[in-house]
């Protein structure tokens, strides 16, 4: 384990997983409302359509909020495996720090758990690498090879 640490490039990896955290709190806030097509009145001159084809506004909202909700499903079915496999204080730090609406400072949460500034920090940093990958996002240092 420590080998494949060392081959992580810590800075990209870290993007990569705020990245993520920054879409689970926007996947958390998103509603379904705000899909939904508005209901007025339309006069056009446009011809009927004969075709087997009948698509309305309502029907295409309804298709985008399925679809919306399916890939919200497994996008937190993906994120909850990569989240189980740490232990329940690494959760905490992550949930605390990054998966709140309103996350914590780093001084906030370790005066909360009543953990020292160094322990706190290893073990966030843990958990991030952890959960970088469980997740399969983690990203290696690029080997040059000299010939």
């Amino acid at each position: 384990m420590i080998e494949i640490l060392q081959d992580i490039d810590g800075e990209a990896t870290q993007k990569e997983i705020e990245n993520i955290f920054r879409q689970y709190r926007t996947y958390m806030l998103t509603t379904p409302d705000d899909l939904m097509p508005s209901i007025t009145a339309k006069y056009t001159l446009e011809m009927p359509s004969f075709s087997n084809v009948k698509q309305s506004a309502v029907e295409g909202a309804a298709i985008e909020c399925v679809d919306k909700e399916k890939e919200h499903e497994r996008f937190f079915a993906w994120f909850n495996r990569g989240l189980c496999r740490l232990t329940a204080i690494e959760r905490r730090i992550i949930a605390l720090a990054f998966l709140e609406t309103e996350p914590m400072y780093n001084y906030e949460i370790y005066t909360e758990l009543r953990m020292s500034k160094s322990k706190y920090y290893r073990l966030r940093n843990r958990a991030l690498y952890k959960l970088a990958m469980g997740l399969g996002v983690e990203v290696y240092q690029k080997v040059e090879v000299v010939q």
